[in-house]
């Protein structure tokens, strides 16, 4: 009888190291897999953060865009509107002076009347020393040729190529030039 209690003894703790051994082994692979998962999850989390502040760089540069495109569209209208005038003035051909005075002096430099001299020369026309503005469809600037090129930020079109590229200033309103863009009426 010894012998078999021994045995069953012997037997139940063997048993209960082999219990021991899988609740151990169970226990390291769940930790395991646990860490791997938490590990998973703050990159999860990292990513996340990180698509967040791209969705809001992005929207804040959409909002950008958007403030650019209205803004250019505002500008887009002006200049449509104001383009509208001027093709309506021309329709009209009212006719009006806008004095002339000082269209060649020193806003458009010497420069510009020899060479308008030299261009009515070659096309065999008396040269014009004062700039001859005698009707608002003429040239500001020379008075000779029809006015083609918008001056900016003003907008008046009031100057043909050639004058436009000597001015300095807008021959209408005297404002400085900071660009110009030639006007296709065809």
């Amino acid at each position: 009888m010894m012998q078999a209690e021994k045995m069953c003894t012997t037997s139940r703790e063997q048993r209960q190291r082999h219990i021991s051994m899988m609740i151990s082994t169970v226990v390291a692979k769940a930790r395991k897999q646990l860490e791997a998962k938490d590990q998973e999850i703050e990159w999860i989390r990292s990513m996340n953060w990180a698509l967040k502040e791209r969705i809001r760089n992005l929207h804040m540069e959409a909002q950008a865009w958007r403030n650019v495109a209205q803004s250019s569209e505002t500008v887009a209208n002006v200049l449509r509107t104001d383009l509208q005038q001027v093709l309506e003035q021309q329709a009209v051909r009212g006719s009006g002076s806008d004095g002339g005075e000082g269209a060649a002096g020193p806003c458009w430099g010497e420069k510009h009347v020899a060479f308008c001299r030299e261009e009515h020369e070659e096309e065999g026309e008396t040269p014009a020393v004062e700039p001859r503005v005698t009707e608002v469809e003429m040239c500001k600037g020379c008075g000779q040729r029809a006015p083609v090129v918008l001056l900016l930020p003003c907008r008046h079109l009031c100057v043909c190529a050639p004058c436009a590229e000597a001015a300095r200033v807008c021959p209408s309103c005297m404002c400085v030039k900071t660009g110009c863009t030639s006007v296709n009426f065809s």
